[in-house]
């Protein structure tokens, strides 16, 4: 297949990435482009040249790396105005049992997404979670089976339309086009997570600089989406106020010094600083650095944690604990302050599943845009399959038709967004 390109954009940085996938479904990093993040803040584009500038910039690092040209992207969105929420809706099939064909599945879907729709709003995303045939619970895939009624939770995530459209004309300004949308989040638990995380139930939180993006699964599904407006770049930006220094020398302070946890730094150490209007460095105490930082952190994790009490998610049920990703996720002891906060097992999630330039991005800061490249490749799989079974359902004059099937759905989804 045609090379693929993810295109991450966030608050400190862009980030694009090249891959081609061989007969085998392994996928091959081939390209990587970095560019500093200009004319955007936290998902939002606040200067429209400087953004389409630093998506170019980004893209043609990585087409000269990769000695491919590409011509569209695969977008990742997240975003202050993102949000989720879990519709159930009944489908009457039949007064005796009859077969569940995947029309049943996409009227349900169909069904939640009108539910969702909210002026002002784009749906991002709309992913069954789980299903009920007749009386029987914990169906998770019913297509095939034989039932009289069919009912399905489906997970709905959407974002302000205004975000999406100035996002969009940034990628189209730059000469490209648009694959495929995919929330963030859900990329980097793509990238990062394993089945059985998912199966026992986890917290996957995704620290950039400028947004903490997470998603919540259980019994192997998405279970709850959503984005915190703050990240790495509001803890350095408390270094440079409280040290009185640039928010450059505060980044460089935060990653060679920092520390998550205060009551675990020696009170004898000191950083050295130098202060504006100051000549000559000075010494401050590590520890009051680490209590910078950690009062920051209390309160983004003090923001999850009530976006998802409001969502219903109970955190003790959460066997698998917390994943945490992104750049922000390297900071040094914030596994430990997780851990501590939330009482629960954390680990810091690498992006797997690739192969070529695996030194470069198999670090957290790469995750979406890693996951990003598996979930497009996913969604190429899924269509060859419905046009092979278009072509097998043509032969044999097939009465359910699923070429047409998979226009229907292509059409309403055009509709509504």
């Amino acid at each position: 297949m045609k090379a693929l390109t993810a295109l991450d954009i966030g608050t400190s940085k862009i980030v694009a990435l090249m891959a081609e996938v061989d007969s085998y479904g392994d996928i091959h990093v081939i390209g990587l482009g970095e560019c500093p993040s200009k004319g955007i803040d936290r998902g939002y584009i606040t200067r429209l040249d400087l953004a389409v500038a630093s998506v170019a910039s980004a893209l043609k690092d990585a087409q000269e790396m990769a000695g491919v040209k590409t011509s569209s992207v695969v977008l990742g969105l997240s975003g202050p105005t993102l949000k989720s929420q879990n519709e159930k809706d009944l489908l009457n099939i039949a007064p005796q049992p009859a077969e569940i064909d995947y029309s049943h599945i996409q009227r349900l879907i169909e069904k939640a997404i009108l539910r969702s729709k909210e002026e002002g709003y784009e749906i991002l995303d709309a992913i069954p979670r789980k299903f009920i045939l007749d009386e029987q619970e914990g169906v998770i895939d019913p297509v095939g089976l034989l039932g009289s009624k069919i009912s399905a939770e489906v997970h709905v995530v959407k974002i302000g339309s205004s975000l999406v459209k100035n996002t969009e004309k940034v990628i189209l300004n730059a000469g490209l086009s648009i694959n495929a949308r995919f929330p963030s989040a859900l990329a980097s638990a793509e990238a990062v997570l394993t089945l059985e995380e998912k199966e026992e139930g986890v917290l996957l939180v995704d620290m950039g600089a400028g947004l903490t993006n997470f998603a919540v699964f259980s019994e192997g599904s998405i279970l709850a989406t959503g984005v915190i407006p703050m990240g790495g770049l509001n803890i350095t930006k408390d270094i440079a106020h409280f040290m009185k220094i640039t928010n450059e020398q505060a980044e460089r302070i935060k990653i060679e010094s920092g520390y998550a946890l205060a009551d675990v730094v020696n009170e004898t150490e000191r950083v050295k600083i130098k202060p504006r209007g100051e000549e000559r460095e000075v010494a401050v105490s590590r520890k009051q650095l680490a209590e910078v930082i950690q009062i920051r952190l209390e309160e983004i994790m003090e923001r999850v944690s009530e976006s998802l009490s409001s969502q219903g998610v109970n955190l003790d049920t959460l066997h698998a604990g917390i994943v945490i990703t992104g750049g922000s996720s390297k900071l040094a002891g914030i596994k430990e302050f997780l851990e501590r906060y939330f009482d629960l097992p954390v680990r810091v999630g690498f992006p797997t599943g690739i192969v070529g330039l695996k030194e470069k991005v198999q670090d957290p800061a790469y995750a979406t845009a890693v996951g990003l490249i598996k979930l497009a490749y996913k969604k190429h799989t899924e269509e060859r399959l419905v046009s092979r079974s278009y072509t097998e359902n043509r032969e044999s004059n097939n009465s359910f038709n699923v070429y047409n099937l998979l226009m229907k759905i292509k059409s309403f989804f055009r509709d509504i967004m």
